[in-house]
């Protein structure tokens, strides 16, 4: 449980298992890349965030989270695999998404220049998060999941 900027409960949770028949409204990938972590600055939000973003009409949890990377990062040569489902509640119903890890070898041109700003490589965790309560419970997961101390 996470109080958001607006003093509002936010929850966080993981969902247990390999597959979740709900409707999944996000997608975010921890990227890593040259021994860091790829993060994104959105230009309406402002703070850093893990590459992330909504499934197309159609379009499944894992080709979301690739065009996403893609799009948002530049990202050309990569490996990736989901982690866990998650559900996030801020008081207005929970809504679903799937987090993934990725391995990026080469970034090319950022093709997203609407909405993000600056990609950059972080060797921990930045401080100056967008959604702070949400990416940092998500990115504690990945660092678990991959068996690193948190």
């Amino acid at each position: 449980m996470f109080l958001d900027y607006f003093y509002a409960m936010v929850m966080v949770e993981l969902i247990p298992g390999e597959e979740v028949k709900v409707k999944l409204s996000y997608v975010v990938i921890a990227a890593r890349y040259n021994g860091g972590w790829l993060f994104v600055r959105h230009r309406r939000r402002g703070g850093w965030e893990m590459p992330a973003g909504h499934p197309d009409e159609g379009e499944d949890s894992v080709e979301a989270a690739v065009r996403e990377l893609i799009e948002e990062t530049g990202a050309i040569d990569f490996v990736m695999e989901p982690v866990s489902y998650y559900s996030v509640d801020a008081g207005k119903g929970k809504q679903y998404g799937r987090l993934f890890r990725a391995e990026v070898e080469r970034l090319g041109d950022l093709t997203d220049h609407d909405e993000i700003e600056r990609v950059r490589v972080f060797r921990r965790r930045p401080r100056n998060l967008s959604l702070p309560e949400v990416m940092s419970f998500l990115f504690r997961e990945v660092r678990r999941s991959e068996g690193w101390k948190v």
